[in-house]
């Protein structure tokens, strides 16, 4: 048995006042006139040409992460071999999803928070995607704002973290011109403790002058000036780019994404030919094939796959929705995929050469260094910068580059929210595009401004240890179920084939059933059981703090409750079934106006039964 859309997904006709007096062939024609007229009025627009959809994707995709972490995933699961089930997870499971989400985007033409017609029930699966990237453009601003300031203080006459004896930093500061032993012989002559934890000058200067940190979230402190502007900088440039939507993104990627990777080339070129840049190198590459026996290194790789790709953000929706309608969804895809697993792999040489060359500077062991997160950024690899000859130049194309890579995921996050709002109503809001935006970055940058307080780093650790793993790959679990299960991957499949003339492989529609669902469980399950409150070095954030984080962990997806309650209610008031609510709305409709009017005369039948359901959903058998 099978049942079909329901009758409002049908084509629907235009019916007009008999007493007009008008001959029912020309009523005909104008209500299909006006019908034309308001298609063209909403038609959205698209991108100036190909490659900067592509661009721009890379863009988004390829974020701070490939740079400083993607190196670490590796060195601490061993080495070169940690890559070899990262490209397997890449390949079988990010890839399809990713390509999935393009998919989406391109076929509706909508962003995140209208494409989820596609199931009334779970519409809130918009929402969710839409605050994520809210939260996300709100509270990475203030890392974007460190990098600024590093870029800026790179153009003073001396690094300002390559010396002690500034204003900020103590008696435990030690440089690359300290004799550790004098100076602790001088500081136990004065009757301190032997045992003496010393500080180096990049670790003073990024805690101590850039964060000004507090001894911990409750002690907030006064807005730090110099970075408060460095934040105003950051979201200022965000508008000017982003302005007038896509016609502007679609220009300034040429320069943001293509000229990171030739930066890096320049930094590549340096760090190889540096004294001890081996040492990193084989730290780095050198597998230890014993590693792949443990679960964890398995684990480590689906997490560093699903976070570097981003999928879940809404990003890629809406970037695809500006797609023309047959352009080819699966080679830029694959193009996003490598990108980023060649960023991350690339950017890893640069780490690790450079900071071999530091381990044999200092004598310190290359896995005593704190080159993890953060600290890899703007302590350690700053400081081993500092030792190379010309050090200004080697830090401003190093921090040059953050810019560019970390403005580029802003640039994704912050299109999301905005055409979030514009396409609430298309016709009448997309000419207030700018000051939408405007309105956007002033509110973020008030909201924002705790962040440059002495405990906004506090602030930054405790969002992103909560935000992020239960609402990302919860979004992208759910968004799987409804687009392969629920609307079905044979249905999707032939979306997909009106698009680009051929259906997705048996094999790709077997990945999205069944493959990507138990990878995303595999990610989420051990997540949830090896829970526990975050911290920031030795400090435990008081209980307060961790409510607060609770709230930013399950705020957004309890919206998809509250969305699919409201829907039902809704939906009993009229008296119609709830099943309705797991087929497409009458809006669900092809971004094509030729493929629209054919859409709007087909019916869908969907099969019964799990078993049915199954053969439908990989083999395409009624």
């Amino acid at each position: 048995m099978t049942e079909s859309q329901p009758d409002e997904f049908t084509n629907f006709e235009i019916v007009q006042d008999d007493k007009s007096g008008l001959n029912p062939d020309v009523k005909s024609d104008l209500n299909r006139q006006n019908e034309n007229k308001d298609v063209q009025e909403t038609v959205r627009e698209t991108w100036g040409g190909e490659f900067e959809f592509v661009l721009s994707l890379v863009g988004y995709t390829v974020g701070l992460g490939n740079i400083w972490r993607f190196p670490y995933f590796c060195y601490k699961n061993g080495g070169g071999c940690a890559i070899i089930p990262f490209i397997l997870f890449l390949t079988v499971c990010g890839g399809p999803l990713y390509y999935m989400e393009v998919c989406l985007g391109q076929w509706s033409g909508t962003s995140p928070i209208t494409v989820w017609n596609i199931c009334p029930l779970l519409k809130g699966l918009g929402l969710l995607m839409v605050s994520l990237s809210l939260i996300y453009i709100w509270y990475y601003a203030a890392a974007f704002s460190w990098v600024i300031y590093f870029l800026i203080q790179s153009f003073f006459p001396t690094l300002p973290w390559s010396k002690c004896g500034n204003s900020w930093n103590t008696e435990l500061c030690i440089d690359a011109s300290t004799n550790i032993t004098e100076k602790m012989l001088n500081m136990t002559d004065h009757g301190l403790n032997t045992s003496i934890n010393f500080r180096t000058s990049g670790t003073e200067y990024f805690e101590r002058n850039v964060l000004r940190k507090s001894s911990g979230i409750d002690t907030v402190g006064p807005v730090h000036l110099p970075l408060t502007g460095c934040f105003f900088l950051g979201w200022l440039f965000v508008f000017l780019c982003l302005a007038k939507g896509v016609k502007t993104l679609g220009k300034v990627v040429y320069v943001t994404v293509t000229l990171p990777y030739i930066l890096l080339t320049v930094l590549l070129i340096r760090g190889v030919t540096l004294d001890g840049a081996w040492n990193g190198l084989q730290h780095y590459f050198i597998p230890d094939f014993s590693k792949l026996i443990h679960g964890q290194v398995w684990m480590e790789a689906a997490v560093q796959c699903f976070f570097s790709l981003g999928p879940a953000w809404g990003g890629a929706i809406t970037m695809a929705s500006f797609n023309k309608f047959n352009h080819n969804a699966l080679r830029d895809s694959v193009v996003v995929c490598f990108a980023d697993a060649f960023t991350g792999i690339y950017s890893g040489v640069v780490v690790f050469s450079v900071l071999g060359f530091l381990s044999k500077e200092t004598g310190t062991p290359l896995n005593e260094l704190p080159f993890s997160g953060a600290s890899l950024a703007f302590i350690a690899y700053p400081e081993a910068l500092s030792r190379l000859p010309a050090p200004h130049v080697w830090s401003v194309l190093f921090f040059l580059t953050l810019v560019l890579v970390g403005i580029d995921t802003q640039f994704g996050c912050f299109e999301t929210v905005t055409n979030a709002v514009i396409d609430l109503n298309y016709k009448k809001l997309q000419k207030y595009r700018l000051l939408i935006s405007a309105g956007l970055v002033t509110f973020l940058f008030i909201t924002g401004l705790p962040l440059t307080t002495s405990a906004g780093y506090y602030i930054f650790m405790l969002i992103d240890s909560y935000m992020g793993t239960f609402n990302l790959v919860g979004t992208a679990l759910l968004e799987c179920i409804v687009i392969a299960w629920i609307y079905g991957a044979n249905r999707f499949s032939a979306d997909i084939e009106m698009m680009m003339g051929s259906r997705p492989s048996l094999i790709l529609r077997i990945i999205w059933c069944f493959i990507i669902p138990v990878f995303l469980l595999g990610i989420l399950i051990p997540t949830i059981v090896t829970y526990s409150t975050p911290t920031v070095g030795d400090y435990k954030f008081p209980s307060h703090a961790n409510i607060v984080g609770n709230v930013f962990a399950f705020a957004p997806i309890s919206l998809i409750f509250i969305v699919a309650i409201y829907q039902v209610i809704r939906q009993r008031v009229s008296r119609k079934s709830v099943r309705n609510l797991l087929k497409p709305a009458s809006c669900w409709l092809p971004n094509d106006l030729k493929q629209r009017k054919i859409y709007k005369k087909t019916t869908y039948e969907y099969e019964s039964g799990f078993r049915f359901r199954l053969l439908d959903n990989i083999l395409g058998i009624k």
